[in-house]
This record gives structure tokens, C-alpha cells and sequence, in this order.
């Protein structure tokens, strides 16, 4: 809050300070960007104590209102855009920037039934010397250092496309904004929900039944993270043709961003592994060593990305962008590698055998299922992206599907019970 006060007041100054010429030195760009930046510092303040909400919400093993406030605030900004009068650029921009922190409002108010139905009670008190606090700002400054590195990772992405093809920056973002949506909804929406269950444990020193959960969320991540690898590597470019052409340079464009899209999608099951993996390390009142290994994975991923970018894909004649999504995939799985190996130093073992045989029999059932899609979109006509994405997706999955069946895997059978529940409620 304090730092979001200081940057309202003095924002005039930090726009001249970070902004690009064609802005500070632009009379009527200057104060607009001046409005809408003191604008959209309101949203942090009010995210701060959101956050503590949906914290506690998740301790206290509600997770409802929680996953629904990301949607309410993506549905403030949108609405923003479209409300707000005036139809010049000016007018969407604040429509946006306003939209922006009505959504951020309503992220913390659709959370606040959920603290009157556990009855938390809220008490202005904050002292160092209380033992909860200590142990949260020990625990806290790391985990800061850690989402720093994001800021790096942007940074590399930068200087590195600079050189490249006009668009390759475009549409790489676009691309890992493709990618995003599964961690959102698959890998941080489980580790979300597995980080209570997994504190507890810890906290009782339950080591064995900390090995199930994390090997059972682990083998649940792999059987619906395959298949969107699958889909995204099959059905890249229909898929981006669909939600993004309108926006991009035509054909060349979309195949941009749909190479991008390729490499990327190589190291989507990690990213989502690490959702929980990170959070299991929390859960032991470790936030060091995940903070750790992602500045090794900013180093490998800088090395790598150099010299697939500089060297490996200018020499195959391929597009160099698609290199720095394949750092990013390839140094991600050497992060979760790591860190699983640390956490089967800490826990007596994370039930490697079970995890094995799942990620080989669900590795096949991919297989199977990128042939079915590949076959499929070859006998279908040109251009009709969206008959491409139902269809052939539909065809993948019925074979994923039949093929987890075949090969016996338990977390088909955990589906299908969930379903069932469901439906008899």
C-alpha cells in the first residue's frame, strides 16, 4: 500500500523516468498515461487484502469463492472496455484502467461471504513480536526474490528477440498466454487445493502420507497435462488462427506464434508440476530452496535459449524464436527434476516407482493420441479451424481415453468416479 501511495503521488515523475520518448515527450500522451497509471495503482492495494482473504479461505479448505474471483476480475476489465463511453482510443484505454480496478474490487469482495461463513473475525493488530508474524516475513522474502525472477525471464525474452524478425516478441507472449491457461486451471487450481492438506501433514510430521499426496497430484497433473501438450502440439496453429489472427499479421503471424506455441507446449507438464511441487516445499516451511533452483533455472535457460537461438535453429533454418521456447521448456524440466530430487531427499522418497510407471503408460496413451489427431486433421479440408479443433480434438481424446482404459490407469477409473458423485448430487 505504502509503495502504491508513493508511486500515485510521484507518477508523473516515474512515467517521464520509464516511459519511452514518443510518451514523455508527447503533451498529451504524458497526462494520460499519468491518469491511467494513478488509476490502476488503486488495484495492488486492494489485491493486498485479497490476497490475505484467499489465503485464509484456502487454509480453512474453501476453495469456491477463491477460484472464482480471478474470473470476476477478468470479467471487471472486460466489462470496462466495453462500457465506458467513448469509442476513441483514449476511451477504451480508461474504460480498461477503471475496468481493471473494478474487477480488482470484485476479486475481493466475492470472497468476503466466504469469511463471514467460517466466522473469521478481523482484529487490526500487527506486532513483530507475535510468532506467526516472524515466521510469515521469514517465509515471505524469498518467496519475493522468486517472483522477481518472472521480471528476469521477460527481461532475456526481450533482448533476445530484438535481433530476430519484427512480431517475434508479440507473438511469443501471445503464445506462452496460450499456455498459461491449463497452469491456471489444472496445475495452480491442484496445488492450490493439495497446499492445505500437505501444511497439515507437515505440521504432524505425516512424511508417508505427504508422499501419496504429492505422487497422487503428480500423476493427476500428468494424466491432464498430456493431453493439452497433445492438442497444443497437433492443433497449434487452428488454435491460434481461431483466437488470435484477427489481431496478427495474417499467415505469417499465426505461424509465429504457432511455433512458438510448439515449444512451449514441450514443457507444459513441468509447469504444471511445479504448481505443486513449490507449494510442497512451502508446506515445509522451505521457500529457499524453490527460490533457489529457479535462479538455476534462469541461468540454464539463459544458455540454453543463446545458443538455440544464436546457433542449433539458424542452422536447421528455423524460425529462432521458437529457441527461446524451447530454454524455457528445457530448463523447466531440469527445475522440477531437481526439485523432486531434493524433495525425495526430505520426505524418504516420493514414490518414484508409481510415478514412473504412470508417466510411462499415460507418455503412450499420448502417443496414440497425437497419431489419432494427426491422421484425423490430414483428412480434413484447409482452413475450417474450427471443424479442425472440434473434431480432432474430440477423435484425440475418445483415443486417450480408450487407451488409459487399455493400459489399466487409476486415475481414469478416479474420473470417472468423481463424475459419477457429481451427477448424484
Amino acid at each position: 500500500t505504502a509503495v502504491s501511495l508513493l508511486s500515485i503521488l510521484f507518477a508523473p515523475q516515474l512515467v517521464i523516468w520509464l516511459a519511452d520518448e514518443k510518451v514523455s515527450n508527447n503533451p498529451e500522451l504524458l497526462p494520460l498515461t499519468v491518469r491511467l497509471m494513478r488509476i490502476m495503482l488503486l488495484s495492488p492495494m486492494i489485491f493486498g487484502a485479497s490476497g490475505v482473504i484467499m489465503g485464509a479461505l484456502n487454509a480453512r479448505q474453501h476453495f469456491l469463492l477463491p477460484a472464482l474471483a480471478p474470473t470476476i476480475y477478468n470479467v471487471g476489465i472486460i466489462a470496462g472496455g466495453l462500457l465506458w463511453p467513448g469509442n476513441n482510443p483514449e476511451g477504451v484505454a480508461m474504460g480498461l484502467a477503471v475496468g481493471t480496478v473494478a474487477g480488482a474490487l470484485g476479486h475481493f469482495l466475492v470472497q468476503l461471504p466466504g469469511l463471514r461463513q467460517k466466522e473469521a473475525r478481523y482484529s487490526a493488530v500487527f506486532s513483530l513480536r507475535d510468532p506467526g508474524v516472524r515466521q510469515v516475513l521469514k517465509l515471505m522474502s524469498p518467496r519475493v526474490l522468486g517472483l522477481s525472477f518472472s521480471e528476469v525471464n521477460k527481461f532475456l525474452i526481450i533482448v533476445l528477440t530484438d535481433p530476430m524478425a519484427t512480431g517475434s516478441l508479440p507473438a511469443l507472449n501471445t503464445a506462452f498466454r496460450l499456455i498459461i491457461m491449463p497452469q491456471g486451471f489444472i496445475g495452480q487450481a491442484l496445488g492450490i487445493a493439495a497446499f492445505p492438506t500437505l501444511s497439515s501433514l507437515a505440521a504432524r510430521g505425516a512424511r508417508a502420507e505427504m508422499r501419496q499426496i504429492l505422487a497422487d497430484s503428480l500423476r493427476i497433473l500428468l494424466f491432464l497435462g498430456l493431453p493439452f501438450t497433445a492438442v497444443f502440439i497437433i492443433l497449434g496453429r487452428p488454435l491460434v488462427s481461431l483466437l488470435f489472427e484477427w489481431g496478427l499479421t495474417g499467415d505469417e503471424g499465426t505461424a509465429f506464434v504457432s511455433w512458438g506455441l510448439l515449444f512451449y507446449a514441450l514443457g507444459l507438464v513441468p509447469l504444471l508440476a511445479l504448481e505443486v511441487v513449490a507449494r510442497t516445499f512451502y508446506a515445509l516451511s522451505d521457500t529457499l530452496t524453490p527460490v533457489l533452483a529457479g535462479g538455476i533455472q534462469i541461468i540454464i535457460m539463459w544458455v540454453l535459449s543463446l545458443w538455440f537461438t544464436q546457433t542449433l535453429f539458424p542452422q536447421q533454418g528455423w524460425l529462432p524464436l521458437g529457441g527461446l521456447a524451447l530454454g524455457f521448456s528445457v530448463s523447466n524440466v531440469i527445475e522440477v527434476v531437481l526439485l523432486l530430487w531434493l524433495l525425495r531427499r526430505k520426505l524418504g522418497g516420493i514414490q518414484g516407482a508409481s510415478l514412473l510407471n504412470g508417466l510411462w503408460r499415460m507418455a503412450a496413451a499420448t502417443v496414440l493420441m497425437i497419431a489419432a489427431m494427426w491422421l484425423t486433421r490430414n483428412n480434413l479440408p484447409q482452413g475450417a479451424n474450427l471443424l479442425q479443433l472440434v473434431l480432432v480434438s474430440s477423435v484425440g481424446s475418445v483415443v486417450y481415453l480408450l487407451a488409459c482404459a487399455g493400459l489399466r490407469l487409476e486415475e481414469l477409473n478416479r474420473l470417472w468416479q468423481y463424475g459419477r458423485r457429481r451427477l448424484n448430487r
